[in-house]
């Protein structure tokens, strides 16, 4: 093509069509913009899809964090609403008749002690916001994102505070019983058993059950509702990444 348009100009400069040459250089010149411009066009284009594949990519990622995100709270709140319904069930043996120290302790130190730790999936949106493409996400989306993560932060730094009542009682625990499993490990040791004698402590026993589980109910009520609080958020979320992944 390039050298047809020399020829050309050798042609008409050779016979003196200056003006013809003129005109033709000029088209020559409109060409060469009109080629810039669709070269720019098509680059803008191919950008543009490297763009929306990424952005698509994205929403995938923040698609299988937030169904992570269901999963745990789903079995999070089960558990706490297990422990409620133990709890519970003791706390109601109080309005039974016949109630001993020795009972009580039996069945306040039977118990789950031990709560599982808060954790969220937010891989995606830190990979977004440290690459600083968190503006490819469409910003009613980015919006409720943000919102999501000071939700989660807010249940974790809650729950945290709520549960730090609990192991605060659960150490005096420590120095009155040594460990959970101790008595179970003195049945066969009358010796030990009678040199330890727990059993002097089973007033302050029952209370350091009694004020542990409290709290721990407090902080897992709080927690299943924020939760469920969570979960309308999540799902509304998904439903929008949805729409974008459909257009």
């Amino acid at each position: 093509m390039i050298k047809i348009f020399r020829r050309v100009r050798q042609q008409l400069l050779s016979e003196n069509k200056f003006s013809k040459y003129f005109i033709y250089a000029i088209g020559e010149i409109v060409l060469v913009v009109i080629g810039i411009l669709i070269a720019l066009q098509i680059n803008n284009w191919n950008e543009n899809q490297k763009l929306e594949t990424k952005t698509q990519d994205y929403y995938v990622q923040l698609l299988d964090d937030l169904n992570n995100d269901i999963v745990s709270a789903k079995n999070t709140i089960k558990e706490f609403s297990n422990h409620q319904k133990e709890y519970n069930k003791y706390t109601s043996s109080y309005d039974k008749e016949g109630l001993t120290p020795i009972i009580v302790y039996d069945q306040i130190s039977k118990l789950t002690l031990i709560s599982t730790p808060l954790t969220f999936n937010t891989n995606t949106i830190e990979s977004l916001q440290n690459s600083g493409d968190v503006g490819l996400i469409h910003s009613h989306i980015r919006n409720k994102l943000m919102n999501l993560r000071r939700l989660q932060n807010l249940t974790i730094n809650r729950f945290e505070d709520t549960s730090k009542g609990q192991q605060d009682i659960t150490q005096k625990l420590s120095g009155l019983l040594g460990s959970t499993t101790l008595p179970k490990r003195l049945v066969n040791q009358p010796e030990m058993k009678a040199f330890l004698n727990i059993d002097e402590n089973l007033k302050e026993l029952i209370l350091v059950y009694e004020g542990i589980h409290r709290w721990k109910s407090i902080s897992q009520l709080e927690t299943i509702d924020r939760l469920e609080d969570m979960q309308k958020e999540i799902d509304i979320i998904m439903e929008l990444i949805n729409k974008e992944l459909k257009k």
